[in-house]
Order: C-alpha cells, then sequence, then structure tokens
C-alpha cells in the first residue's frame, strides 16, 4: 500500500482555498499530500488499495513548525547545572558546589538558566560566590537568556581576562569599583572568551541528548521547526539525517560566520533535502530585555547611562545584510530593543535598494526577518509592512517578561510586544519559542498569545489588547512559520502536493474555551504520512 488515507476527521487546513476538509490521502514514498477533501472524493483519489486510517471526529492541523528555536541548547539543558528554579546566587552557588563534588578537580563546572530578575536583589552575582562554591574547578553559567556569562576566578585566570583585558566589540567584562573584572561577561563576543575554552560533549551523548529532545518536540506536534544555532549542531543533524535517524524536518538558520563558506559554495544553502536544510543566517543586532543589554533609543528606567549594547556595529550589519542579500538568503536578525530593530531596518532598506540599483530581482528565498521585536518605534512598525520584513515572535516571552518590561521599560512597556498591532498592519507573523530560553509546547505558547498569560499562573491577562485570536496564532505557528522560512510551498497547510505533516488534536480547539486549549494536549503527530507519535 504506497497510499495512507486518513477519514472522518475534521481538518482545518489553513489553505485558503479550501479551510476545511473530512480527509486527506498521502503518497507514502513523497510523504506529499495527494488528495484532499470529504472522504468520497479522497478514497476514490487514492484507489482502493490505500491504507485507510479512522480519525473518528479528531481535529486535524498542520504540523506546528517552531519558528525560532535552538536545539542543540535545549537538549544540553538536562545535562548542565539548571538553576531556573534558584531564588538567589547562593541558591545557584549550592547547585555548584553539589556539581563539583562530584567532578574531576580541574574540569569545568558548566550550568544555564540563573535569573536575577527573580531574585530578591536583582544584583549582578560575582565570581567570589562561585569561587567559594568551587574554588579547584573553572565555573560557568549562562543566564537565563543566554546573554550573560557568570564565572568564578579560575575561569577568568584560565581565559586571562584580567582588569587590563579591554571590552571586546559588541561585548562588555562587567567590573567593579577597582576595575577588576567581576565574573559577568555580557554578551557574545566576550561571552565567547571563556566558552571557546569549554570542550563540547562528547559526540555520543550529545547525540543521546538531541533524540530525546526530537522526541519531545514529536510529542508536542512539532514537525518542523528552524534551529538557530551553529555549523557544529548542523552537522550532528546530518549524521543523524544519513543513519535515518531525523525524525522531523530542520531548516537551519546559522550564526553569521559561515557567510564566507556560503558565498564560497563550500556551503550549500537550501539543496533539496526533504528533512534537512541550510536556510541562511541570523545576525545579533543587541542583547535582551534581562540582561539590560537590549540596544534602547532611550535609557533604561533607573540606569540614565545604559543603553544596551549594539552586538553588531551598524555598519558590519549594513555590509552583511547586503551580502546575504545578494545571495539570496534568509536573513534573520535578533532585535528586542527599539534602537537594534532599526538599525536592523536601516540594513535591510540599504540591501533592498543595493539589489534594485544592480538590477537584482530577490530570489524566491530571500527573507527578512525581525527576531523577538519586543519593542519597536510605530514608524519601525510601518517600515516593517513596507519593506515586507517578517516578525518572528515567540508569544509565551511577553508572560515570562511583563513584570521586567515594567520596570525596565517604564511607560514604554505599553507598546511592547505588540503582536495584534503588527498582525492589524499586515506585517507577517511567525510563531516560536526560543527555547532552552522558555517552554517549547505549542499548546501554552498559542494560549500565551490568545490570552496573554499562563493558566498556571494565576495572573490575569497583561496587555490583552495585544492578544492574538486562536486563527491568528495558529496560522503564525503553521504557515506563517512555512513563509517566514522560505518554505510555503512545501508546507504550512494541509495541501496537495505539500508534505503531509499534521497534528491531530482530541477535541476542536476552536470549540473549546481556552482554558482548555492547553489540556486538550496532542493526541498524534504526522510526518509525511506516517504517524511518528501517538494514535488515532
Amino acid at each position: 500500500m504506497s497510499r495512507i488515507v486518513y477519514l472522518n476527521g475534521k481538518l482545518y487546513t489553513m489553505d485558503a482555498s479550501r479551510p476545511q476538509a473530512q480527509a486527506m490521502a498521502v503518497e507514502r514514498e513523497s510523504g506529499r499530500i495527494l488528495a484532499i477533501g470529504d472522504n468520497v472524493e479522497v478514497r476514490q483519489a487514492a484507489g482502493s488499495r490505500a491504507e485507510l486510517i479512522d480519525l473518528r471526529g479528531k481535529t486535524v492541523l498542520p504540523g506546528f513548525i517552531d519558528a525560532h528555536i535552538h536545539l542543540l541548547a535545549t537538549a544540553y539543558r538536562s545535562h548542565d547545572i539548571d538553576a531556573a528554579a534558584c531564588n538567589s546566587a547562593d541558591e545557584v552557588a549550592q547547585l555548584v558546589r553539589e556539581r563539583a563534588a562530584r567532578t574531576p578537580l580541574g574540569e569545568w563546572v558548566v550550568g544555564n538558566h540563573w535569573d536575577r530578575n527573580r531574585w530578591p536583589s536583582r544584583a549582578f552575582p560575582t565570581r567570589e560566590v562561585l569561587d567559594a562554591a568551587a574554588p579547584e574547578h573553572p565555573v560557568a553559567l549562562w543566564s537565563k537568556d543566554g546573554h550573560l556569562l557568570w564565572v568564578n576566578s579560575l575561569a577568568l585566570a584560565r581565559a586571562g581576562i584580567t582588569a587590563e583585558t579591554s571590552d571586546p566589540p559588541g561585548g562588555a567584562i562587567l567590573r567593579d569599583g577597582s576595575g577588576q573584572p567581576t565574573g559577568i561577561l555580557q554578551e557574545g563576543a566576550a561571552m565567547e572568551l571563556v566558552a571557546r575554552l569549554i570542550s563540547p560533549l562528547s559526540p555520543v551523548l550529545a547525540r543521546q541528548l538531541l533524540q530525546e529532545t526530537l522526541a519531545a518536540l514529536l510529542r508536542s506536534g512539532i514537525t518542523a521547526i528552524h534551529d538557530i544555532e551553529d555549523r557544529a549542531t548542523y552537522d550532528l543533524l546530518a549524521s543523524l539525517r544519513a543513519e535515518g535517524r531525523l525524525p522531523l524536518r530542520v531548516r537551519m538558520i546559522l550564526q553569521r560566520h559561515p557567510l564566507p563558506e556560503l558565498r564560497a559554495g563550500l556551503l550549500k544553502a537550501d539543496e533539496e533535502d526533504d528533512l534537512l536544510r541550510i536556510g541562511g543566517i541570523k545576525i545579533f543586532a543587541d542583547g535582551t530585555l534581562g540582561s539590560q543589554t537590549a540596544a534602547m533609543l532611550e535609557s533604561y528606567e533607573g540606569s540614565l547611562s545604559n543603553y544596551g549594547i549594539l552586538a553588531t556595529p551598524e555598519e558590519e550589519m549594513r555590509v552583511l545584510v547586503r551580502e546575504a542579500s545578494e545571495l539570496n538568503l534568509l536573513i534573520a536578525i535578533h532585535a528586542i530593543g527599539d534602537r537594534a530593530a532599526r538599525v536592523a531596518l536601516d540594513a535591510i532598506e540599504l540591501a533592498e535598494r543595493h539589489l534594485t540599483e544592480r538590477g537584482q530581482r530577490p530570489g524566491k528565498r530571500l527573507r527578512y526577518r525581525l527576531e523577538h521585536v519586543q519593542l519597536i518605534h510605530a514608524t519601525d512598525l510601518e517600515r516593517m509592512h513596507r519593506l515586507g520584513v517578517i516578525a518572528s515572535v515567540q508569544p509565551y516571552h511577553a508572560v515570562a517578561d511583563r513584570d521586567i518590561a515594567e520596570r525596565y521599560w517604564g511607560e514604554r512597556h505599553r507598546r511592547a510586544y505588540a503582536y495584534r498591532t503588527m498582525y492589524e498592519r499586515g506585517i507577517a507573523l511567525a510563531l516560536g519559542s526560543d527555547a532552552p530560553v522558555e517552554l517549547f509546547d505549542p499548546l501554552r505558547i498559542i494560549y500565551a498569545a490568545v490570552q496573554r498569560t499562563d493558566p498556571e499562573s494565576g495572573r490575569p491577562s497583561w496587555l490583552p489588547e495585544q492578544a492574538l485570536s486562536l486563527g491568528a496564532a495558529l496560522y503564525g505557528y503553521t504557515l506563517g512559520a512555512a513563509y517566514a522560512g522560505a518554505e510555503e510551498a512545501d508546507k504550512g497547510s494541509l495541501s496537495v502536493g505539500k508534505f503531509g505533516d499534521a497534528v491531530v488534536l482530541p477535541e476542536d480547539p476552536f470549540q473549546i474555551s481556552p482554558e482548555r486549549l492547553v489540556s486538550n494536549g496532542i493526541q498524534a503527530t504526522i510526518v509525511g504520512g506516517l504517524l511518528v507519535y501517538g494514535e488515532v
């Protein structure tokens, strides 16, 4: 039986030409949809020898596409120290002390997810706290948002960081009153001074953690991701792909460093592979709100001299965007603060003008994306629409960041995380998780987009006027995300010729209360027509 037919369902296709259907048929070999419609017409199209699967009235949606995730970092979170539950620097230090006790002397103790914004003092922690916990181990702990690295004195010594060390461009070494490093490194350029010294996990362990995370994504109904990481992650995924062990579709958005290789043809973007492709590059315009490194047009509340950090200088940003656009690459620019958004849009506008002047028509794979877009000036929202720039947003950030947005941005918070405004102005939205910074459960993220709160928090909606409709949120997690990856011809809707990737829900999300959206759960996940998780 070379064809699979799913019958007796309630299919929301995300295809405007046929928004709902009862059945679909998928070619087993290609994994693509052969027919979609009512039971009779689909069975006729599939033929008498097709395998029949009865959906028993359950709801089917296109498979969820996470438009912004860091896959390997998410996998590593379960292996390293996880300080998410810690309410003080001392609590983090206790976890370090316990890990150091079972780690050979001199080896690195690594962790993540500490968040000073939830601590009573909210002060930056210092190296002395870690020195007391692990004096004979170098320690490196990434903050929740991944834009701060907290290290001890031994780590600083191994990296050669002293009072005389200059701040690298696009980063900062925090110092005390005497000029000595405090143990906090801000942004990638500074963090890399230490991070480059830490040996990666063994390939065997890395593969194991990665496969466990891929299985968890399938259990969440995710059939495709845009993985924003580096060449090492791509190589690891390529090895799984070669062995037939990559269970979902991955669109790699590489950190900007491989741009010369892409230009020289040493790396191939968009090679025809149904499961793993390089789509483009990511450029950091700034840092984050929680670390107070997001680049701002006006200073942070209570910190008149702090305007954040431009992680990529303006002229360098313009060169990178222009060169990537010439190659018709997808260009994803991390921009959280309103100054970062402006700098990114300036570069995009110049790149578009450059293409016009050289008579080059934009290729079908060229996409401009602003990642996060947590605060943006009204004039730049209009520019986003005019330039066709996609807003790649993560609605759970609005739930998690509400308090610090009010604390650090003051009255500006009222125009933050403005998803509804973007939608109403015709800006294309793609939804994702930003895991491991936040959770990757699409149903909880969609709930956050629709309700502007989390069901477990018990808190009222935050800026409810910026809530998306359920239809808009589901679109952003399916066809909107596919468009953001320049893949709308292959995925994002249940349409003839596209991949048969779908998620099965026990109940119709449009017919239940929002409170039941999260508990509805995932009944089954389908990739290329095949059940890869659950049952129907």
